[in-house]
C-alpha cells in the first residue's frame, strides 16, 4: 500500500500529466483551424487534419485512465513524445505552408523560432513534480532539432550567417546561435529535472514529518508533539533513560457489567466516546497516553520531557477527568442512559522511560515499580470504597497552591500488594 507521501506525489503528478494533456488537445484542435487558412493543398488539410484527430481521440483516451490512477507513468512518457513529435513536425507544417522544398530552402526549418514554444512546454512537463519527464522531454529536443539542423545543411540553398540582424531579416540562419539556444535548452532541462527531484524530496519529507507528528498527536500533548518534532533520530532507536514523573491510572468502575449489558458494538460506542473526551482533558494538562488496557488508561506526566509541574498537572488532570465525566453523565442521564463511574491511582517516583522493541516495532514506554504502585493504587480505591487515590510521594510534589486548593484525606500509611515498602495513601476530595 503507498504511503501517503507517494499518494500525494502521484496525485501531483497526475494534476500535471492532465494539464500536459489539455494543453495538447488545445494545441491540435487549434493547429487542425489554422491549417484551414494556411495549407496550400487539399492533400495538407486532410493530412493534418486526421493526424489531429487521431491525438486528440488518443489523449482524450489516456484522460480517462488517468482519472482511474492507471497507467500514469506510461501516460506520463506518452505525453513526452507527443510534445517532441509536435515540436519536430511543426516546423515542417510551417515550411510546408509556405511553399516548400520547390520554393522554399531548408534554412526557413530553423529559422521557425520554436525556442518559446519548447520552453513552454518544458515547464509543463515540470508541473507533473515528476523529474524524469523534462530530462527526456530536453534530452530528446536537442537529439530532435540537431537532427533538423543536419537535414536544413544537406540543402545546397542552405545559407548561414554570423550576424543577428540579417539572419532575423533576411534569409540566412545564424547556426550558432541555434545551436546555442538548443544547449540552453538541454541545461533549462536539467535544472528542472534536479528542480522537480528537489521539490519531490520536499514534499515527501514533509508529509512524512506531519504523519508523524499526527501519529504522536494520538499520545502526547501537542505542545510535547511539537518539542519531539526537534528531536534527534536517537530519540526514535530502542532504549531508555531514567527520570521521575507521575503515573496515573484510570478504570470505569463495574466495566464488566457494563459491557455484558450492552453488547459488543454498543460497548465499543461508548467506549470511544468516553476516551475521546478524556484523552482531551489529559492532553490539556501536558499529559502522555502510554496506552489503553481495555477500559482502563495509563497516562503519564513528565514524558517524553520531564517537569517540575509534572505532579501538580497530573492531580489536576485528575479532577478534571471527574469533572468531565459528570457532565458527560448529565448527558447519558438526559438520554435515559445510566451514569458512569470512574476511579483513579496516581503515584509519582523514578521510571525508565524510551522504546522498547526492535528497530521494525518499537513502543514508547515507562517501566519501573513506580508503575506498578499507581496500578495498585487505583485498584485500591475499590477496598477503600474511595474513588481518587494518590500518593505521599506525588503530593509532596504538587505546587503550593494547588495543595491550598486541594482537598485530601489521609487512609493511612498502606502496603501496596506485592511490595514490602509502605506508602502513606490521600484520598483527593471532588468538589463538581
Amino acid at each position: 500500500m503507498a504511503t501517503k507521501s507517494e499518494q500525494i506525489l502521484r496525485e501531483k503528478e497526475i494534476e500535471g500529466i492532465k494539464f500536459s494533456l489539455y494543453g495538447k488537445i488545445l494545441i491540435f484542435s487549434l493547429l487542425t483551424i489554422v491549417t484551414f487558412f494556411v495549407a496550400q493543398t487539399l492533400f495538407e488539410i486532410l493530412t493534418i487534419t486526421c493526424i489531429s484527430l487521431v491525438f486528440n481521440v488518443v489523449l482524450y483516451i489516456l484522460s480517462k485512465f488517468l482519472k482511474r490512477g492507471k497507467l500514469v507513468s506510461f501516460v506520463g512518457i506518452f505525453c513526452v513524445v507527443i510534445d517532441l513529435f509536435i515540436i519536430t513536425i511543426l516546423p515542417f507544417i510551417w515550411y510546408n505552408a509556405v511553399g516548400g522544398e520547390s520554393q522554399v530552402p531548408r534554412t526557413y526549418l530553423i529559422k521557425t523560432y520554436l525556442h518559446f514554444i519548447i520552453a513552454a512546454t518544458l515547464v509543463m512537463n515540470a508541473f507533473s513534480i515528476q523529474p524524469i519527464y523534462p530530462m527526456i522531454y530536453a534530452l530528446g529536443v536537442v537529439v530532435s532539432q540537431a537532427g533538423i539542423l543536419v537535414y536544413a545543411q544537406q540543402d545546397p540553398r542552405f545559407v548561414s550567417t554570423e550576424n543577428f540582424k540579417e539572419a532575423f531579416l533576411g534569409p540566412a540562419a545564424h547556426v550558432n546561435n541555434y545551436i546555442f539556444s538548443m544547449g540552453i535548452i538541454g541545461v533549462l532541462g536539467f535544472f528542472l529535472a534536479f528542480l522537480t527531484y528537489r521539490v519531490r524530496r520536499t514534499i515527501f519529507y514533509a508529509v512524512n514529518n506531519e504523519v508523524k507528528m499526527s501519529q504522536l498527536s494520538r499520545y502526547f500533548s501537542p505542545n510535547i508533539v511539537a518539542e519531539m518534532n526537534h528531536a534527534e533520530d536517537d530519540f526514535f532507536k530502542p532504549g531508555g533513560k531514567e527520570t521521575t514523573i507521575a503515573v496515573l491510572f484510570c478504570d470505569i468502575v463495574g466495566f464488566t457489567q457494563i459491557s455484558e449489558t450492552l453488547g459488543p458494538e454498543k460497548t465499543m460506542a461508548l467506549l470511544s466516546e468516553y476516551h475521546g473526551f478524556m484523552l482531551d482533558v489529559v492532553f490539556e494538562h501536558r499529559g502522555t497516553l502510554d496506552k489503553f488496557i481495555g477500559d482502563g488508561m495509563m497516562v503519564t506526566f513528565g514524558t517524553p520531557i520531564s517537569d517540575k509541574t509534572d505532579a501538580t498537572n497530573a492531580v489536576q488532570a485528575g479532577i478534571a477527568m471527574f469533572r468531565a465525566l459528570s457532565l458527560w453523565n448529565q448527558k447519558r442521564e438526559t438520554n435515559g442512559e445510566k451514569p458512569i463511574a470512574i476511579r483513579i491511582g496516581i503515584h509519582y517516583g523514578p521510571v525508565v522511560v524510551g522504546n522498547v522493541g526492535v528497530e521494525k516495532r518499537l513502543e514508547y514506554t515507562v517501566i519501573g515499580d513506580t508503575v506498578n504502585a499507581a496500578s495498585r493504587l487505583e485498584s485500591l480505591g475499590k477496598e477503600l470504597k474511595r474513588n481518587f487515590l494518590i500518593s505521599k510521594e506525588l503530593y509532596d510534589q504538587i505546587s503550593l497552591e494547588s495543595k491550598q486548593n486541594l482537598k485530601v484525606k489521609s487512609m493511612g500509611t498502606l502496603s501496596l500488594r506485592g511490595k514490602t515498602k509502605t506508602t502513606e495513601i490521600l484520598s483527593v476530595e471532588i468538589t463538581l
